[in-house]
């Protein structure tokens, strides 16, 4: 079965073509970034894992996405358990009038905005694209960014990821954090210009401390006359014409801290918010502590939370899982009590298993003798599935179902059980057997566009 996206319109495809394929070359140039300087384990499949996506074998060149006949696709539903979307699906009707935002957040998966990426390019095109939306500065970081846009700056800041054991200063809602070395620097923020979203009419900067804009150029260098709003979490910058690059002149205090920007065409929609970062747990984002206010800005009517793989290569324990997402949810939920918490479970992968044996092996010896016997340790690698991912499924299915939350079962719709091997043969996985190629990643983003858009329709 494929799903054909040659209808969509000339304008819209184009657009969606460049979601699809502006990754290929820059995914498979990433440096294996190290992401965790404290793992949640010892496992080496940990350290794996939050280095990100980093292989992706891929070939893409098409546009229509092949689902193959081990995709349960009978199962690609959202289960309600009792949620009213009714709000929402009013919201989402009323797009070509008011925008509307949903934000997914998740880990590696999520970060690299592959999948996110497609989905975001079909519902906009049923809806409408009212932006880019929100970025991070994750390059400055010292991580894998999506390819799409520009975070950037030639002075010097001080960073912190999530994953770090410690944090040198506040940490933000996207799980990044930059803060000035002197009190006047400049950021530029740009997008890529392929896609017919990518022109922003305004920006918005969340941040913590003082930020005085001084002056904000075009991508020519001229300056912008522009208005500049600002808040307690955040400075709105509303521009006079729509760009696709401007840089930013602002002085601070010593206490700045920035987090990321949305990119708004300033017009009705969709907005399609990623936060994703590599290695990262529901325990991870609860570290943050005010990630439901920190979206707040956004007015999210459905925050979809993607999290499960990473704690799957930690040491299981369901209660304090529970506990963990329950406190994720909660925060989000008190912060923006008219948005809908959906989750969704991970899908079965593998994990490394090294071995080691020692092998008596004879060194050559002179003259053609031969030589002592000596005792060699060696080391091979196999891959085994990863038998967490089965019970951290099940136990967010039952966490949803308690508490009449949304949830989409990733987990049976890539196949069930077994189906780790299946998107092996079929190069949708990675060489890490957790991460996806290109291809995995489309074909996910457009299963999740489908169980939405049957959601809202209904």
């Amino acid at each position: 079965m494929t799903i054909s996206l040659r209808s969509i319109h000339p304008r819209r495809l184009s657009s969606l073509m460049a979601a699809l394929l502006l990754s290929v070359p820059t995914l498979s140039a990433l440096p294996p970034v190290d992401d965790d300087n404290e793992p949640i384990s010892d496992d080496e499949e940990q350290q794996m894992l939050s280095s990100g996506v980093t292989d992706t074998s891929s070939d893409e060149d098409d546009i229509d996405i092949p689902i193959p006949s081990f995709i349960k696709t009978s199962a690609n539903h959202i289960t309600f358990n009792g949620s009213d979307w009714s709000a929402l699906r009013s919201a989402v009707a009323g797009a070509s009038s008011r925008p509307v935002s949903i934000i997914h957040i998740g880990d590696s998966h999520i970060q690299a905005d592959f999948s996110s990426a497609t989905t975001r390019q079909l519902l906009q095109y049923d809806y409408g694209d009212a932006g880019r939306g929100l970025v991070a500065p994750l390059k400055m970081s010292g991580t894998n960014q999506p390819s799409d846009y520009t975070f950037q700056s030639q002075g010097s800041w001080t960073p912190a990821k999530l994953m770090n054991s410690s944090w040198r200063h506040t940490m933000g809602f996207t799980g990044t954090s930059i803060r000035p070395v002197t009190s006047s620097s400049s950021l530029t923020i740009a997008t890529s210009g392929r896609d017919d979203y990518n022109p922003f009419n305004s920006l918005t900067l969340f941040h913590n401390g003082k930020l005085n804009v001084k002056n904000v150029k075009g991508e020519d260098g001229s300056l912008l006359n522009v208005r500049v709003i600002p808040s307690r979490d955040y400075t709105q910058i509303i521009l006079p014409d729509a760009q696709t690059s401007v840089s930013i002149d602002f002085a601070s205090a010593g206490d700045l801290t920035v987090y990321g920007a949305s990119l708004s065409g300033d017009r009705p929609g969709l907005f399609y918010h990623a936060i994703g970062n590599n290695g990262a747990t529901y325990e991870t984002y609860n570290r943050i502590g005010n990630v439901g206010a920190g979206i707040a800005p956004l007015n999210p009517s459905l925050v979809i939370i993607s999290l499960g793989t990473n704690e799957a290569f930690g040491r299981l324990d369901q209660a304090s899982f529970v506990n963990s997402i329950d406190r994720l949810v909660k925060n989000i939920r008190s912060a923006n009590p008219e948005a809908i918490v959906m989750l969704t479970t991970p899908m079965e992968c593998h994990r490394s298993v090294t071995s080691t044996r020692k092998v008596k092996v004879r060194s050559k010896g002179r003259n053609g003798r031969k030589g002592k016997l000596r005792t060699v340790t060696r080391t091979s690698r196999t891959y085994t599935v990863n038998n967490n991912i089965a019970p951290l499924r099940t136990t967010i299915l039952d966490y949803a179902r308690r508490n009449s939350l949304p949830v989409w079962d990733w987990y049976e719709v890539a196949g069930g059980k077994g189906a780790s091997t299946q998107w092996i043969s079929n190069n949708l996985f990675a060489g890490d057997r957790v991460h996806h190629t290109i291809r995995g990643y489309n074909l996910e983003g457009r299963l999740l566009y489908d169980a939405l858009a049957e959601a809202l329709r209904q």
